[in-house]
């Protein structure tokens, strides 16, 4: 059995729910339980887009393994989970309740087609003994402009579960997106708002990927740059929808993650770097058809077999990296593209945004339903109990994140120096201060509020509780 890392605001509230399981009372019991089942999962996170954004190209990444059909077109049609085991194995669940059939893998690879129709399929289960899949389960989902309405209908209902037990409902999303945000995409973040999903998911836990970050421009020596320029820019622009938005070169990850470059791809690449001056490689590189065909070491499929597995942008780096020393190994080319890709980046990012955050929605859903419970039940002692947690620390952060996206909404305008002060809190947390500073800072808050709607002064409410946690040291 795998150890999977807890935080313990989950461990307080899994303590919490297993008290409520044994309650007289049968709806409080019920919560419970379903609470008690829940928490135990690992977080349940799902990668989203339109088709073609490179969802599954980044899943391998992910999970250090070419598993996922990355064809181009629409290669995902049915929710494929993958979680954590010793053993590789897949089997597809159908929707009728019936005994899973075990999916013969190809070649490591999970096929194109599958034992049932698509519309008989619940989801695919996948399990890897990946590092990532030991802390969560990646939920790889249809695209939403699917050709197929079905397929998109799938993605929809698991972003919009109305059920705090479902197995399938996500804690938390990574969008990925390859231009500025289209209508369909940004609908579908906003289906995070409705019902009970509306209480584990918020802009706190979707985060946005650019996957293709290398295709922006057609000048590879300036699309890194405008890829990181328009995250930047879509991080404000949509910070109602999103925690952040990061760039990242999404194959160039996968053939790094997944060890796909061999030693002929690295000599061929070496002696090409050998035979071709840096004006010719600059040139060749503004098309695959330019590269494959110019004379030179290899032939077409050779060449070809570079552009798939690294991209043209990922064949020029690697070229000026060998024109520059730089070892002519699998090894090192690998370690470059890594490099070079972002990845590494964008992977401590996503545990940082995906982490506590997401396992504080989880909680703060199911606490919600205890408290209700509780309440109609009339068991002060379980209401309190339920009351206390919900005010820990750690639950603080996602008041912070809704009113951030006030603020980036322009619902909450309050004078340039406050609302300073509530981005500082998102971003870096408030510094630690005397209480009479937290006061002072505080008392600002109040009299803004005092002149301002019932929106702002629920805004002033959560940055005076900062300020007090912050002379704690804790904000």
């Amino acid at each position: 059995m795998v150890s999977r890392r807890t935080w313990p605001l989950n461990d307080a509230v899994l303590a919490f729910s297993r008290r409520a399981e044994c309650s007289s009372n049968s709806g409080l019991a019920d919560a419970g339980r379903q609470a008690v089942a829940r928490l135990r999962q690992p977080l349940q996170v799902a990668l989203v887009g339109l088709i073609s954004t490179g969802k599954s190209t980044l899943l391998n990444a992910l999970v250090e393994t070419a598993i996922s059909p990355t064809a181009g077109g629409e290669s995902t049609r049915v929710l494929y989970s993958f979680s954590h085991d010793r053993f590789t194995m897949a089997a597809v669940h159908p929707r009728d309740g019936s005994e899973p059939v075990p999916v013969r893998l190809n070649g490591g690879r999970l096929p194109s087609e599958l034992p049932f129709p698509v519309a008989q399929i619940d989801r695919v289960v996948v399990t890897l003994p990946a590092v990532m899949l030991e802390e969560l389960t990646l939920v790889d989902t249809p695209g939403l402009a699917s050709t197929s309405p079905e397929s998109s209908e799938v993605t929809r209902q698991l972003l919009s579960e109305n059920t705090l037990d479902a197995a399938g409902a996500a804690d938390a999303i990574i969008f990925c997106i390859n231009t500025p945000l289209k209508d369909a995409e940004a609908e579908a973040v906003s289906l995070f708002r409705s019902g009970r999903a509306g209480m584990r998911l918020t802009s706190g836990t979707a985060v946005a990927v650019l996957t293709k970050a290398d295709c922006l421009t057609g000048d590879r020596r300036t699309t890194w740059k405008e890829a990181v320029a328009l995250s930047r820019k879509l991080s404000m622009d949509h910070a109602d929808l999103f925690a952040g938005v990061a760039p990242v070169i999404g194959l160039l990850a996968e053939t790094a993650r997944t060890g796909a470059l061999r030693e002929r791809h690295a000599q061929l690449l070496a002696t090409l770097a050998a035979e071709w001056a840096p004006q010719t490689i600059e040139a060749v590189l503004r098309h695959e058809k330019l590269f494959c065909d110019h004379s030179g070491p290899g032939d077409a499929a050779q060449r070809m077999e570079l552009v798939q597995l690294l991209g043209l942008f990922g064949i020029g780096a690697l070229l000026e990296n060998l024109q520059g020393g730089a070892p002519a190994t699998a090894t090192e080319m690998t370690r470059i593209a890594l490099q070079v890709s972002g990845f590494d980046e964008i992977s401590n990012w996503l545990r940082f945004q995906l982490g506590s955050r997401a396992s504080a929605m989880k909680a703060r859903a199911h606490l919600q339903i205890l408290l209700e419970k509780a309440q109609a039940a009339r068991e002060p002692e379980f209401y309190d109990c339920a009351q206390a947690l919900l005010d820990r620390p750690e639950m603080f952060e996602l008041q912070v994140f809704r009113l951030a996206g006030r603020l980036a909404a322009g619902r909450v305008k309050p004078p340039p120096g406050l609302a300073e002060q509530i981005w500082i809190l998102l971003s870096t947390g408030l510094p630690a201060v005397s209480g009479r500073e937290a006061a002072q800072q505080a008392s600002e808050w109040r009299e803004w509020a005092m002149l301002a709607d019932s929106e702002s002064q629920s805004a002033a409410r959560v940055m005076v509780r900062a300020w007090q946690l912050a002379a704690q040291g804790q904000a």
